[in-house]
């Protein structure tokens, strides 16, 4: 058969209308058709997503399914193969299901719903594998409303929280995905440690209290390395007239009988000592933050 005459069929042809020798060829051929069955394989790690050739139409009708609403404003839910977030009135659940994914797949799904946010996939702890870690506002929320993150449990996915933070907030705000840390790589974390010890890094084994030298001693029977940073003290009208902050500190500085206040692990190999100064350490500096790893570019 000619597909130029079957290009020239009408509609009425084929609503049944006629009965031309040509439509009920053209009806013959599309019914009889073989219909094989779209796989939507999920991508392997570390593999760039994207749309293979072939696939493009399937995974557009995938999008517009969790993402009615797309065109002309932002949507009440959407997912992919990152992550799925739903707004409601009060907040945003968020559910993570691919920690390792590259973050525009988890930027794609917070703007969708309404809220220009930078998300950064950082080193953490095996512990923080596959957490949320923020809202993040760099510069300081002034804003109506709040913001903050409560995790929920138990989690059908890797990772399920509720968010609240104002969808027009016009600041920088950045969200944290923790992805495992290769071997020696340095942990992000942002929290401050508990200056009166909260934090103890070695199990069946606390260092709050104990002298550097103890400390030190114990890491190298567990084989681990050691760090230093300087928990230091100062005077802050803003909270309640004393505040904290912590310096990273080579091994030269630090005394053997000055007393540890937290340990936490750096990166797998190695834990950092959290120090109270000696008397001989000198007066305190001025609060100098170091980088985190939300200030750093992409």
């Amino acid at each position: 058969m000619n597909l130029t005459d079957l290009a020239r069929v009408r509609d009425k042809d084929l609503s049944g209308e006629t009965s031309a020798p040509e439509a009920q060829a053209l009806m013959h051929a599309i019914m009889s058709e073989e219909r094989e069955p779209v796989t939507l394989a999920r991508p392997r790690r570390n593999v760039r997503r994207g749309l293979v050739p072939g696939f493009a139409a399937a995974a557009t009708a995938a999008a517009v399914a969790v993402g009615t609403g797309l065109v002309g404003g932002p949507v009440t839910s959407y997912a992919n193969a990152a992550v799925s977030i739903k707004k409601t009135d009060g907040y945003f659940s968020v559910n993570i299901t691919d920690p390792t994914a590259d973050r525009r797949s988890f930027e794609e799904a917070f703007r969708a719903v309404g809220l220009n946010v930078t998300v950064k996939v950082i080193p953490v702890a095996p512990s923080d594998v596959g957490q949320l870690i923020g809202p993040i506002v760099p510069d300081g929320f002034k804003w109506h409303g709040s913001i903050g993150r409560q995790e929920i449990k138990p989690c059908p996915s890797v990772f399920c929280a509720k968010v609240w933070m104002p969808a027009d907030f016009p600041g920088r705000v950045v969200f944290g995905v923790g992805r495992p840390a290769k071997p020696g790589e340095p942990y992000a974390d942002e929290s401050p440690v508990d200056p009166e010890g909260g934090d103890e890094a070695l199990s069946g084994y606390t260092s709050h209290g104990k002298t550097v030298a103890d400390v030190r001693a114990e890491l190298g029977r567990r084989g681990l390395k050691v760090g230093y940073r300087l928990l230091w003290k100062y005077e802050d009208d803003g909270h309640d007239g004393i505040s904290w902050f912590d310096e990273a500190a080579p091994a030269s500085r630090i005394e053997d009988d000055w007393i540890v206040a937290s340990t936490r692990f750096h990166s797998s190999d190695t834990v950092d000592l959290y120090v109270t100064p000696g008397k001989d350490a000198g007066p305190a500096p001025s609060p100098h933050p170091e980088p985190q790893w939300y200030d750093m570019p992409d």
